[in-house]
C-alpha cells in the first residue's frame, strides 16, 4: 500500500468547505480518498449526489482554493480505495 499524508485544516477551512458545497448543492457528509500527495484532495460523493451539484468545476475551484491544493470531485463508483471523513 502507498505512503498516506495527513493533511490538517484549520476549522475555518472546514467550515467555509461545508459551506462551498452547501451553496452548490450538496448537503450530506463529505467524504474524501486517503491523502497520497500534501498538494491534492480528492472529494467523492455518490453518482446521485454529484448530478444534484451545481457546477462542480468550479466547486472544485473554489475548494482548491480554500484548502490551499488541487481538489477533483468524483463519483464514489469510480474508484477503488475506501472513503474518508472529510477533516
Amino acid at each position: 500500500m502507498g505512503h498516506y499524508y495527513l493533511m490538517v485544516f484549520n476549522i475555518g477551512q472546514r467550515t467555509a468547505v461545508l459551506g462551498a458545497f452547501s451553496l452548490a448543492g450538496y448537503k450530506g457528509p463529505i467524504r474524501t480518498l486517503p491523502v497520497v500527495s500534501d498538494d491534492e484532495r480528492m472529494f467523492v460523493l455518490d453518482r446521485a449526489d454529484l448530478g444534484q451539484l451545481r457546477d462542480v468545476r468550479t466547486l472544485e475551484q473554489i475548494v482548491g482554493q480554500l484548502l490551499g491544493c488541487k481538489v477533483a470531485i468524483i463519483e464514489s463508483g469510480s474508484v477503488a480505495l475506501e472513503s474518508v471523513p472529510f477533516a
